[in-house]
């Protein structure tokens, strides 16, 4: 039962917070319950459960790293959804946004815990294609073009998906996720089958060179859908990769050192971009493009081999949490620089500055943890290069730093309201900040083996407290710090932009339109030829309509297209048809 209210309840709130009135309270309160399902599979170990009457026969059931993922997305829909109620209370569109809100939110939580193929794609798909209502929720120009984009992107990556899919089960000869990683080790066209997911998948995490919907489609929606769409449901093509990856089945050098070499062009590139950026919600964009790429990094290592997917994927889970809270909170912070006044200020800079440091993996934080995982895995894999890659991993420690450091600068030029007080959503902001990134070294989430794998059996405590650990965490943090701060003090170094960026968001589409256009221009020509031929064209309609009578039949056809276009009949039909295919199916 836990796991279908999982799916179900979001989807009830949903329904349930659009139909309240105008002015009325506790829209918040609805969304952010929908996730209490969640949340409880999240922290519990729960059997999983076989619906047999449910699309192919689905399969629920969670691992480690979904349920460490699980529990990230469930709060991050909590926060938002309860910042939401107060952030959109006057908003007019509030009823349409709480409509795809909850649906992105069963779609997220339906694709973590599906068990086979066609449900993790339903979920999927549904997730996608809700998240369309949120981007262009503000119905401004840009958020229709952010929107256009993100939903051509978006086609074009479930195209690759459902090739992928196809042929993995194929491969595996079952629908089970579960098996196949194991196939696609073994099938000669395993590593063709995983790079269609990669590219497939890689549409949502923003991975090089297919992120540029993100840059724009992040700062048109609103901060609490913003939230959810970095934070959580960008993980949701991390958690595709995993359920196709054989991480320590295969020796994958060529796959391998692909994904770390682009990882790592994305956590620097974006970087460099994002700090280009005069938007505080596209700096944060390009961050999130960076810390994706880091997460990229980790499961290229897991494709050369030599360390157990055991290891290899909590990491990334774990990785995805402390980026995911900090950035969530980060992106609910844009809404506040305008609405908190008085002694509060402080209260939110210090939070703000908490999610920075967590996200650039400063001392004390999740962020020290689970970047370490990724120093330790460089420094025991074979893969070549792998100093290298360990010098590019602190570089990337520098520019994250300097980034977010732009992007409290950014947010410090916002006037303060002349009124002291917090608004209501700042208490689901501090909520997010005490489910931040810690948790990563909670019993709850860390497995024992991986713990005992990096700290030698000397516990998390004695990690924390080792003075080079925290040494080798701070300098980088330092660094950038000390060079933000340097070129904003003296005007001869200050280079920062302030009304336009140097590099428009979304940079590579610009590319990419530009090169298209002659091509788009002989595309129009040839389409408006090929209308004007067919026009001078007598069409079969034509010719019928000089066989008989063509006043006689233009009323009957008016007549048939008047029922066929009446709700009751398009309803029942799509009804009768739905029916009919889940009888099929069985």
């Amino acid at each position: 039962m836990i796991w279908l209210l999982t799916i179900i309840l979001p989807l009830l709130a949903a329904i349930l917070a659009a139909s309240l009135p105008a002015g009325r309270r506790g829209s918040g309160l609805i969304l952010a319950g929908a996730t209490l399902p969640a949340l409880w599979l999240g922290l519990a170990e729960v059997s999983g459960v076989t619906a047999q009457w449910f699309l192919l026969e689905s399969h629920f059931f969670l691992d480690t790293p979904r349920r460490i993922i699980l529990l990230l997305t469930g709060v991050l829909w909590a926060a938002s959804g309860l910042f939401a109620g107060s952030y959109l209370k006057d908003d007019e569109r509030r009823s349409e946004f709480y409509f795809y809100f909850g649906a992105a939110m069963s779609g997220n939580f339906g694709l973590l815990i599906s068990g086979d193929v066609a449900s993790f794609y339903t979920f999927f798909a549904l997730m996608t294609f809700a998240s369309y209502g949120l981007v262009i929720h503000s119905r401004t120009p840009f958020a229709r073009r952010a929107a256009r984009i993100y939903l051509v992107m978006a086609i074009i990556g479930e195209l690759f998906l459902i090739t992928a899919f196809y042929l993995a089960v194929q491969s595996a000869g079952s629908m089970l996720l579960t098996d196949i990683p194991a196939a696609l080790a073994e099938a000669p066209n395993g590593p063709f089958i995983f790079l269609l997911g990669l590219i497939g998948f890689g549409v949502k995490v923003g991975a090089i060179p297919l992120y540029f919907w993100l840059p724009l489609a992040h700062p048109a929606a609103p901060a609490p859908a913003s939230a959810v769409l970095s934070g959580a449901m960008i993980k949701a093509g991390l958690v595709g990769w995993m359920h196709l990856a054989p991480v320590g089945l295969v020796e994958w050098s060529a796959l391998s050192l692909m994904m770390v070499s682009l990882g790592f062009a994305a956590a620097i590139g974006a970087a460099i971009i994002g700090l280009a950026q005069v938007d505080p919600k596209t700096n944060l964009a390009y961050s999130s493009i960076s810390q994706m790429g880091v997460m990229t990094v980790i499961l290229g290592i897991g494709l050369y081999g030599g360390i157990p997917a055991g290891l290899i994927l909590p990491a990334i889970a774990l990785y995805a949490y402390n980026h995911g809270t900090a950035k969530a909170l980060l992106f609910l912070g844009t809404a506040l620089p305008a609405k908190v006044g008085g002694y509060w200020r402080i209260l939110m800079w210090t939070v703000l500055g908490i999610g920075v440091l967590a996200i650039a993996g400063a001392p004390l934080t999740g962020g020290l943890w689970t970047k370490y995982l990724v120093k330790t895995f460089l420094g025991e894999t074979t893969l070549p290069g792998a100093q290298t890659f360990l010098l590019l991993l602190t570089l990337s420690a520098i520019t994250t730093t300097l980034l977010l450091s732009r992007f409290l600068h950014l947010l410090h030029k916002i006037k303060a309201p002349s009124e002291s007080g917090a608004p209501a959503f700042f208490l689901p902001w501090i909520l997010l900040l005490l489910a931040g990134g810690w948790w990563t070294m909670s019993p709850a989430l860390l497995p024992a083996d991986l713990m005992n794998y990096i700290t030698k059996d000397k516990g998390i405590l004695a990690f924390f407290l080792n003075r080079l650990t925290n040494w080798d965490a701070l300098w980088p943090v330092t660094v950038g710090v000390i060079l933000m701060a340097f070129t904003l003090r003296f005007a001869t170094f200050n280079w920062w932009p302030t009304k336009k960026p140097f590099v428009p968001p979304g940079d590579f589409l610009h590319v990419i339109l530009l090169a298209g256009e002659p091509v788009a221009k002989v595309i129009r020509k040839g389409i408006a030829l090929l209308q004007s031929f067919m026009q001078s064209l007598h069409t079969p309609e034509e010719i019928f309509y000089r066989i008989i009578d063509e006043k006689r039949t233009s009323q009957i056809s008016a007549f048939g297209e008047a029922i066929l276009r009446r709700w009751e009949f398009v309803g029942i039909g799509f009804f009768i048809f739905f029916i009919t295919l889940f009888f099929f199916l069985r």
